[in-house]
């Protein structure tokens, strides 16, 4: 039988190969066992992305559970990632299960589970839930109820709270939304144009296939987006992922601002211009230029392993600022406990409305502030023993010295992360969703910083 393990985002696999109905059956037997064991006297919402066959799953999934004695509250259509988190916090449920792949190819999907705070399950917990698969689930006498659900109203309404829409309806903003073909269509650009921008919406149809490429915000994906931009002088372009928890921005020019510059000019906003304080949280992998800035307002900085399930319980606690991830992945404090792409892209809207500034502009007042940077990744897919092969390499490897250089701190809280200053240094890391070894690396300028990715690609032999 298959072997069911989460990842940092939950288990995806591939459609009709490893992700069947007879597998997804056995992982939420599973759940139904988990919620059980915790008592939580409570419905779960379920929802999913715009995959192939998502509808099914979704529907299967309510009744599966409404069998098993479980309450379900069922989406009316596919939603966004963000969403799910809402309604588990906002209705006081046992958690909520949502079928996704996020930004994966179109022949993945997967299945997330959250419990009840609404953040993604953390490590313990999926681990739990891996070892109840497979054990029997005894029937009950009650019967669930299955309840259809629109959540866009609360969500929206929710969302518009955090928001200065005078300032921004007052900046007469032109902006472009690339929905990818996601969830995002109908959240993103409604709350756009309530704000007051004018809004011009690609990409809003459903198509399982997302046009022949993964539904991800990258560059390479958001082309048509950026000509758009330029061609017709809009202010902003912006995009969300497959599920909407992920973000794409494109500045007034046409330049796509990377998820790591993203997240420092929203840090920077917050401070700035919102007058907000509190922690900056980021994962391992993430830019190093936010513990520049959370030096410069004089605030924590928080490391935690990658998975936004590791940023989501200091959301929770409360007195964070920003929480993010260099994968597009981004909150904010008094918001949900997990990642939002919507909410990203409008904080960003929100920012070039009060400083009147493009994105670029803003960025050089930031290097004014604490300097320069330059940051890559580099994605490797790998057969399996090249991929073990430079896995122990690393394991093996000095910590004092590497690549040449002399190593100020070694990271091994996920996978191998070398500090040769304060704005040097380099990470290598399998993914924890896809067969790929991730490489990142950052420094001062970009001439040290490309000499350094040459090193580096060197030594994993590419």
């Amino acid at each position: 039988m298959t072997k069911i393990k989460f990842g940092t985002a939950g288990w995806r696999a591939i459609l009709s190969d490893e992700f069947t109905f007879d597998n997804v059956k056995r992982v939420l037997d599973a759940i139904i066992l988990y919620i059980r064991k915790e008592n939580i006297d409570a419905p779960v919402v379920v929802g999913s992305d715009t995959r192939f066959l998502a509808k099914q799953f979704r529907e299967m999934t309510a009744e599966h559970l409404a069998k098993n004695g479980i309450d379900v509250l069922l989406t009316n259509r596919d939603c966004p990632t963000p969403v799910i988190s809402f309604v588990i916090r906002n209705e006081k449920l046992a958690g909520g299960i949502n079928f996704t792949a996020s930004h994966n190819p179109p022949e993945y999907q997967g299945i997330k589970f959250s419990p009840a705070n609404g953040a993604l399950a953390d490590t313990e917990t999926t681990k739990t839930i891996e070892a109840l698969i497979d054990q029997p689930v005894k029937l009950t006498n009650k019967k669930g109820k299955i309840t259809i659900i629109d959540p866009i109203e609360d969500y929206l309404e929710a969302l518009a709270k955090l928001f200065d829409f005078e300032a921004i309806r007052n900046a007469h903003l032109k902006i472009a939304y690339d929905a990818l073909y996601g969830t995002g269509r109908g959240y993103l650009d409604e709350i756009l144009k309530r704000a007051g921008t004018e809004v011009a919406v690609m990409h809003n149809e459903l198509n399982p296939l997302f046009g022949g490429s993964r539904p991800e915000p990258a560059k390479e994906n958001l082309e048509e987006l950026i000509s758009f931009v330029k061609k017709n002088n809009f202010n902003l372009g912006v995009s969300t992922d497959g599920d909407a928890d992920r973000f794409g921005i494109i500045d007034s020019d046409g330049t796509f601002f990377e998820a790591n510059k993203v997240l420092c000019l929203v840090a920077w906003h917050q401070f700035r211009n919102k007058k907000k304080t509190g922690k900056i949280v980021r994962n391992v992998a993430t830019t190093t230029f936010l513990d520049r800035i959370a030096d410069y307002f004089g605030v924590e900085l928080v490391e935690v392993p990658v998975g936004f399930k590791n940023i989501g319980p200091y959301i929770i606690e409360g007195n964070v600022l920003v929480g993010g991830e260099e994968s597009a992945g981004l909150t904010i404090g008094g918001h949900v406990p997990d990642k939002d792409g919507i909410l990203a892209c409008m904080l960003v809207t929100e920012l070039i409305a009060m400083e009147n500034k493009t994105l670029k502009e803003i960025w050089n007042d930031i290097e004014s502030a604490v300097g320069t940077g330059w940051n890559d990744r580099v994605d490797l897919e790998l057969d399996n023993e090249k991929k073990e092969a430079i896995l122990n390499s690393l394991a093996e490897q000095s910590k004092e010295n590497f690549l040449g250089r002399k190593v100020l701190k070694f990271n091994g809280i996920d996978g191998y992360k070398f500090t040769f200053s304060p704005s040097e240094w380099v990470l290598v890391r399998p993914s924890g969703t896809e067969p790929i070894i991730r490489c990142y690396m950052e420094s001062d300028t970009p001439e040290n910083g490309e000499k350094l990715k040459q090193d580096l690609m060197e030594f994993v032999g590419n």
